[in-house]
């Protein structure tokens, strides 16, 4: 058992901090020491209690021990640790609210709003002095720690970690393609329960016969959103291309078995059985290739097809629907609530739930307890052969102990995916270049050639743009305001 020392930047969070403390939990190869640090130490505190709360009603059947600090100073924080997690809200919700909200009144309506376009843009120009200031602390305090980034703009917060600090062991994790992982073994389970009349109408792209053999199983039409598969997600390879929330799959297999077929047969049933056009479904049939991330976050990329100016209701066309700040906002004081309740309550007992996130087993692998192949956001050394490089992209690496290794993905073989995603890549390794340098005019040049903004006429999308600066100016550098 190896003893490492974690520190949490955005230790007070509300979410992501308890998956992880069950991760931990549950793993028998790691024990330690994490370290918490929030701006918010009230909820720093509460996670501290929640974690110390979670070990204590598992003793027994927890196999490691870990001690939870809570600090207040930065520095001391991050002296000597062996792993660096990053994952923070940028300011505050109503900086958000900004970054999804303002455009709607030029047309642009953005389901997520914090990766590319209006939202991901404004977003980045709050966060990217952020993280430089976090690169040169870690690069001060703990050099030789990997480093793990949950916060979006996942590729410009990894950029800006690298351009801060270039020796800096970072890579972004996003769980997108574990959900599509998923949903491959869920469609491989569906299928396996076929008798093989149902199976050659499965392959046919028989609807109907498709649906009168599954009335002989245990599962329905709808597994595929089952999101529990017998199959375990782990015992399939897919190949990852792309950058984050715009990944996409062109390979995957289970042992010896090609899962593609499968997911092309049962493309054109799901579309004819719930008259549904999701995004991810839509990007197969028109260019072959499986959209990896969710539906909310590839439309963002492909606006001109999927998000419409002045059309603010998706739901029933697309699948999916605009998830407003004011939701969020609402969901946030409730899960704060519902955490110092679950940490303080007495009577509450609380059990480790696995996440399903690849985090813990990447750290496992680090520290040299046994080798991970998992997709991972890092600095483009060739792995992704047509797309920029010295960018973070996200392919399939290697991970052993002190050392990840990328895996050629290939190139993106549809011309019109190929050059979304380089268009993409180039901005946001450009916009993060710019924003050290501290050159505006880039930052606003390249705002503009986002393919939501480039449908607004010159002059609007320049006034968008200074309208975002003027919002954000409590949060922004100097320079940005001249």
């Amino acid at each position: 058992m190896k003893n490492v020392t974690i520190c949490y930047i955005g230790g007070g969070s509300k979410n992501w901090a308890q998956k992880y403390f069950s991760d931990l939990v549950l793993q028998d190869k790691l024990c330690g020491t994490m370290r918490l640090y929030d701006i918010d130490k009230t909820m720093a505190k509460v996670n501290k209690k929640y974690f110390e709360k979670l070990m204590k009603n598992n003793a027994g059947k927890v196999n490691t021990e870990w001690k939870c600090e809570v600090y207040t100073d930065i520095n001391t924080a991050l002296t000597g640790c062996d792993i660096v997690i990053i994952s923070i809200l940028p300011y505050k919700m109503k900086n958000m609210y900004h970054d999804v909200h303002h455009a709607e009144k030029y047309g642009i309506y953005q389901p997520v709003g914090d990766t590319v376009g209006v939202g991901g843009y404004s977003r980045a120009l709050r966060t990217l002095g952020t993280y430089k200031y976090f690169a040169l602390k870690i690069k001060e305090n703990c050099p030789k720690a990997w480093v793990i980034n949950y916060t979006n703009p996942m590729s410009m917060c990894t950029n800006a970690l690298f351009f801060a600090f270039p020796e800096i062991k970072a890579f972004g994790c996003c769980h997108e393609v574990f959900s599509s992982q998923i949903m491959l073994c869920d469609l491989l389970d569906m299928y396996n329960a076929l008798d093989e009349e149902g199976k050659k109408c499965f392959m046919k792209s028989d609807l109907q016969g498709t649906l009168e053999a599954l009335k002989k199983t245990k599962y329905s039409f709808d597994n595929f959103k089952n999101l529990h598969p017998d199959t375990d997600r782990h015992e399939i390879y897919t190949n990852v291309q792309g950058i984050n929330h715009f990944t996409f799959i062109n390979e995957a297999h289970y042992k010896d078995m090609d899962l593609m077929p499968l997911y092309k047969a049962f493309v054109p049933m799901h579309e004819e059985y719930t008259k549904q056009h999701l995004v991810k479904f839509d990007l197969y049939q028109k260019n072959g290739i499986f959209g990896a991330a969710g539906d909310r976050h590839l439309s963002e990329f492909t606006p001109e097809r999927y998000l419409p100016l002045n059309k603010s209701d998706y739901n029933f066309e697309t699948g999916f629907n605009l998830t407003t700040v004011p939701f969020r906002i609402r969901r946030d004081i409730k899960q704060k609530w519902q955490l110092k309740f679950k940490a303080y309550c007495p009577f509450v007992k609380l059990k480790p739930v696995a996440s399903g996130e690849e985090g813990t087993r990447q750290l496992i692998a680090l520290m040299g307890l046994g080798d991970l192949i998992s997709n991972v956001n890092i600095l483009n050394k060739g792995q992704a052969p047509d797309l920029p490089m010295g960018t973070a992209v996200e392919t399939n690496a290697k991970f052993t102990k002190d050392h990840i290794e990328p895996i050629n993905s290939g190139k993106i073989k549809d011309q019109y995916v190929h050059d979304r995603v380089a268009l993409h890549a180039q901005n946001q390794k450009e916009y993060v270049e710019a924003y050290f340098r501290q050159d505006k005019a880039a930052l606003r040049a390249i705002f503009k050639r986002d393919p939501q903004v480039v449908r607004l006429a010159p002059e609007k999308q320049d006034q968008l743009f200074d309208e975002l600066i003027h919002l954000n100016r409590k949060c922004l550098e100097p320079w940005l305001l001249k």
